[in-house]
């Protein structure tokens, strides 16, 4: 059992998450540990008890609080009692991560957070360095995320909103899959109840984006795979947000292609015709034997082809989705995929890090450390690849159970990024969700109020009326915020 003691700041979520990375629960472990600010100065010291003997850290830092806001001094305090600890853990066992003992997943968040507080370039990357302990290579990375950010946070639209429609639909379920999705050859029977409701869904978000004097700015179709839709299906959406939205203020529509097995030329006419410029062909390898591996349906041929009937069918932004540390891929099987999606030239390439299901045996056994390492390779294959080919980082996010404790970036050519990315990590806008698992994010100053939709589609179709209920209280939401 992991036991956890701190006295003058408490963080106990970050702590036990980085004592996860150390330790299994089967393990008999203390650890106590003080947090002290005085003059100007972040003293923390951290005992661990663990196998009859006791390892010891302590850490100083200087800050200054009186500059800083209340979410900045709280990061800069559990980056000391993360750092101090692991420091005193790696007595025990040596761990090494490039992100240091930064939490969170938002990582260029810090960085604008530490430039709005009034830090320099120069300073922020020294913070980094020397209280998250991240590397230079990932300290250039979140930098340079966070100055494509501010680019498109500072052209979200007074009083804009953007919507997310879920469709939680796939053709099979993948082994890595923690996204909403139901398999459709159990589900798929539900699927026109569920696009009624879904056509009602949009009615009620229309009244009450008419409620709020709003306009919407971005639409984005996500998953599941939206695709798994037919073109009659997408024809009702999309007559539906045309008929019942004022469509005149929207500077992009995104829907998730995903498999190239679920898509078709008369779908994607169908999405050009509404207006739809952005869209993902997601192949996550170009490698066949590992597409058997994770359950997908297509192969690599498909993916080229799909690639090519979007290019045919006049779709100007195509994103490309990766993952590094699939099943029994080496880095460099990893970098020939990469390699073969550039060759493809599309506008945007996502590259995602394996996000593990029990982060508890990865920690502790040296193979899954061993891929951790193979991993790191892989994504600083990409990093350096991508900025070779003129792509820029954008926006970037960090799963809890992901090996290494690594990121996920998406990478786009000047002039094409997705704002509606950025505006679901940075909650900087409003954003409505409709459909299955849709998360609605109600932005009001600092504060961000969350509404859920039911995921199963079942339950998405049985409970209805308690989604429509959910929608009449936004403007009340937002009024009182």
């Amino acid at each position: 059992m992991i036991n956890i003691i701190q006295n003058g700041y408490e963080c106990p979520y970050e702590m036990k998450l980085f004592a996860d990375m150390f330790f299994s629960e089967d393990e008999e472990v203390l650890i106590m540990q003080n947090l002290s600010y005085e003059n100007k100065k972040i003293n923390t010291y951290t005992h661990i008890v663990f196998g009859g003997r006791s390892y010891f850290e302590d850490h100083s830092f200087d800050f200054d609080a009186d500059v800083s806001s209340e979410r900045l001094i709280k990061k800069i305090f559990t980056a000391s009692c993360t750092r101090s600890f692991s420091h005193a853990a790696m007595r025990i066992r040596k761990i090494n991560f490039s992100w240091g003992v930064m939490c969170g997943i938002r990582p260029a968040k810090n960085v604008r957070e530490l430039l709005e507080a009034g830090y320099t370039k120069k300073e922020t990357a020294d913070i980094f360095k020397n209280v998250y302990e991240v590397s230079e290579e990932k300290t250039e990375l979140a930098i340079r995320v966070a100055e494509n950010e501010k680019k498109l946070l500072e052209n979200i639209g007074e009083n804009s909103v953007s919507l997310y429609i879920g469709i939680p639909f796939c053709p099979t379920r993948c082994v890595y899959c923690s996204f909403v999705s139901a398999d459709m050859r159990v589900s798929g029977r539900y699927m026109n109840e569920f696009v009624d409701k879904l056509l009602l869904e949009i009615d009620k978000t229309a009244e009450i984006i008419d409620k709020l004097g709003a306009y919407t700015e971005t639409v984005y179709i996500g998953g599941g795979t939206p695709t798994t839709l037919s073109a009659e299906q997408f024809e009702m959406i999309f007559e539906r947000l045309e008929s019942r939205l004022d469509t005149s203020g929207i500077k992009e529509i995104t829907v998730e292609a995903g498999r190239p097995d679920t898509i078709t030329e008369d779908k994607l006419s169908v999405l050009k015709k509404y207006g739809v410029n952005r869209i993902s062909i997601n192949p996550q390898t170009m490698n066949d034997e590992t597409l058997v591996k994770i359950g997908r349906s297509h192969d690599i041929e498909m993916i080229y082809r799909a690639y090519s009937l979007a290019r045919k069918t006049g779709f100007e932004v195509i994103n490309m989705d990766l993952i590094a540390g699939l099943p029994d891929e080496t880095p460099d099987m990893f970098k020939r995929s990469l390699d073969k999606v550039i060759e493809l030239d599309p506008e945007n390439i996502t590259v995602h890090s394996l996000c593990l299901k029990r982060a508890a045996r990865f920690k502790m056994t040296d193979n899954e450390l061993a891929k951790a390492e193979y991993m790191n390779e892989m994504l600083s294959y990409t990093q350096k690849r991508m900025q070779d080919e003129g792509y820029e980082p954008y926006y970037m996010y960090r799963q809890k159970n992901s090996s290494g404790n690594l990121e996920n970036v998406g990478y786009a050519k000047p002039g094409t990024m997705n704002a509606y990315n950025v505006n679901i990590m940075e909650e900087k806008q409003t954003i409505i969700a409709l459909g299955g698992g849709g998360s609605t994010k109600l932005v009001s100053g600092n504060r961000i109020e969350r509404i859920f939709n039911f995921k199963d589609p079942l339950e998405y179709i049985r409970r209805f009326d308690e989604i429509l209920d959910k929608k009449d209280k936004i403007p009340e939401i937002l009024a009182n915020g």
